[in-house]
């Protein structure tokens, strides 16, 4: 059970902070740039004579959007709108290439396509204004191709094809944006990887606390029961020396949890890409210091529960609401600015307020530690560890005056 805190915390502490790493870790807008492409859908209503033109249209399209396939059927289509599947659906209705064909012939308007486009973004009006100039070259090219003679579908076709084939070979017909590389792009980085290690190690004010003050409770717990004291009481070492070695376990093994929550929080921005020449290793030991500290506080926090006698229901209670108190008055669940004034003076009545000031104040941002200020707030986390302690020894004592040892009542057999 106890391992079962350890572990499921620590996922609980690595699952909080992998929105924020994978975010931080995906933006690399300052070293390259890639414009969006469209998704677009086309559909072809009008037959062998509307695939000979959709066939120049899908590669013109191509070069600069995504081709999606949304179905041909009246229901395929109004889930793929409904659903916002594609930016940009093209139908070419029956009848279109004669009709375009007739208007070159006459001189009159060309007919147009029946489009929808998504109602989240530009993308798809951008696609639209493509498929226009697709039109418009086409028109072109099959009047050049054409003067003075009756046009057909098939001519329309042809200048259609000829666009693309003209296009092909223009290197300049599909310009790319060129970006200039970012002097600051490393540092950038680095940054990101400093703020989700700090975002890391905040977080873990929650399951660390609670993980060393269950586990504490619960192990320290063992040795509070009746039969268990009674034997205790009864051999000839000292009680005060007992306690203090199981308070000393407890605490060697609130270290190791330490050193394994910094891990995952140094793991967590390598996993998401992030350089960790970004931590300073200032921030990383003076970090494993604060956790070290604050994972004694909770140990002290179970030792003054075990000294309450308090069983197993009431110890998981008490450590969950004290850690989600911690969690939301600390400023590691949401940002100060947005934390009401009442919130903020409770949390700075508890440990976790005060490591987070101390990991904040070391956390290398805008290249500035404050050491001084680190040490001031440990001692805050420290003195709340004494103050835990001293309870548990006074309800300790409270104990021994008052042992409760009696065992179970003997039966008297009556003599006949």
């Amino acid at each position: 059970m106890i391992m079962l805190y350890v572990v499921a915390l620590g996922l609980l502490m690595f699952g909080l902070g992998w929105s924020t790493a994978s975010t931080l870790g995906n933006d690399d807008s300052s070293v390259a740039y890639a414009p969006d492409r469209p998704e677009v859908a086309i559909v072809n209503r009008d037959g062998a004579d509307g695939e000979r033109l959709m066939e120049p249209m899908r590669a013109f399209l191509a070069e600069e959007c995504d081709l999606v396939d949304v179905g041909t059927s009246s229901e395929d289509l109004q889930t793929a709108v409904a659903s916002n599947y594609a930016d940009l659906i093209v139908i070419m209705p029956d009848g279109f290439a004669q009709r375009f064909a007739t208007a070159l012939t006459d001189g009159t308007a060309s007919p147009e396509l029946e489009v929808v486009t998504s109602y989240t973004g530009a993308l798809g009006t951008l696609a639209k204004l493509q498929v226009e100039d697709f039109l418009r070259l086409a028109r072109i090219e099959t009047l050049g191709a054409t003067y003075g003679s009756t046009v057909d579908d098939s001519d329309v076709a042809n200048g259609a094809q000829a666009v693309v084939d003209r296009l092909k070979d223009n290197p300049g017909a599909y310009p790319t944006a060129a970006v200039a590389p970012d002097p600051s792009a490393v540092s950038d980085r680095e940054d990101n990887a400093r703020i989700v290690f700090v975002t890391m190690v905040k977080m873990a004010a929650y399951p660390l606390l609670v993980a060393m003050l269950i586990c504490t409770a619960l192990a320290m717990n063992a040795f509070g029961g009746t039969d268990v004291r009674r034997r205790l009481y009864a051999s000839p070492r000292r009680t005060g020396s007992m306690m203090l070695q199981q308070f000393a376990a407890c605490s060697v093994f609130s270290m190791l949890v330490s050193v394994l929550y910094l891990a995952l929080a140094v793991a967590l921005p390598a996993v998401n890409g992030l350089p960790l020449s970004g931590i300073p290793s200032a921030t990383l030991w003076l970090s494993l210091a604060a956790m070290l500290v604050y994972g004694i506080v909770g140990v002290a926090c179970g030792f003054m529960l075990s000294m309450l006698s308090l069983g197993s229901a009431a110890v998981n209670g008490f450590g969950n609401v004290f850690g989600l108190a911690t969690m939301f008055t600390s400023g590691m669940a949401c940002p100060l600015e947005m934390m009401p004034q009442f919130m903020i003076d409770i949390g700075k009545l508890m440990p976790g307020w005060w490591f987070c000031e101390a990991v904040q104040a070391v956390s290398g941002s805008k290249g500035v530690m404050d050491v001084a200020l680190w040490w001031r707030d440990m001692g805050l986390v420290a003195l709340f560890g004494v103050a835990f302690v001293c309870l548990g020894l006074v309800f300790s004592r409270y104990r021994r005056v008052h042992p409760k040892l009696s065992g179970a009542a003997v039966t008297q057999l009556a003599e006949g």
